[in-house]
């Protein structure tokens, strides 16, 4: 076990084994490599930073909320995650919650987080040729 800092949450342990590595960072934080997932009011996760305590993103599970989601991941991107198996895939969207009013919350479909389940080898892919855009409205998608 292993304490971090977070602004959100304080103080709180983490099992190292479970820490995600982010080999290029992520877009816009590309210093940042290290994370954790904290759950939160489920469907809800955060993406927590082991060294930035104020570095936190809110994501979901795409496909709870927009049932016709397909990522086109090409063979690079999971040969570099090394992702064999569709059960080794674990995919996550970060939410933009807007004016802190929890209805008008977005969900980033255009640059998914994938993570491999086994490694905990990490990647946010930005999809090219697409429909999807980084703000698709949860509470419209629920009720669809």
């Amino acid at each position: 076990m292993r304490q971090i800092d977070t602004t959100r949450f304080g103080m709180i342990d983490i099992d190292e084994q479970k820490i995600i590595n982010f080999p290029m960072g992520i877009p816009g934080f590309e210093e940042d490599h290290e994370f954790v997932m904290i759950p939160y009011d489920a469907p809800f996760v955060f993406l927590q930073s082991v060294t930035s305590s104020d570095l936190a993103f809110m994501m979901i599970n795409p496909f709870d909320f927009f049932k016709d989601y397909e990522i086109p991941i090409d063979d690079a991107d999971l040969n570099q995650l090394q992702i064999y198996e569709k059960e080794d895939l674990a995919t996550f969207s970060l939410l933009t919650i807007r004016d802190n009013d929890v209805e008008k919350t977005t969900a980033n479909l255009l640059a998914p987080i994938i993570i491999n389940k086994k490694t905990h080898e990490a990647k946010q892919l930005i999809l090219k040729n697409t429909q999807y855009t980084t703000h698709h409205e949860l509470v419209q998608a629920q009720a669809s």
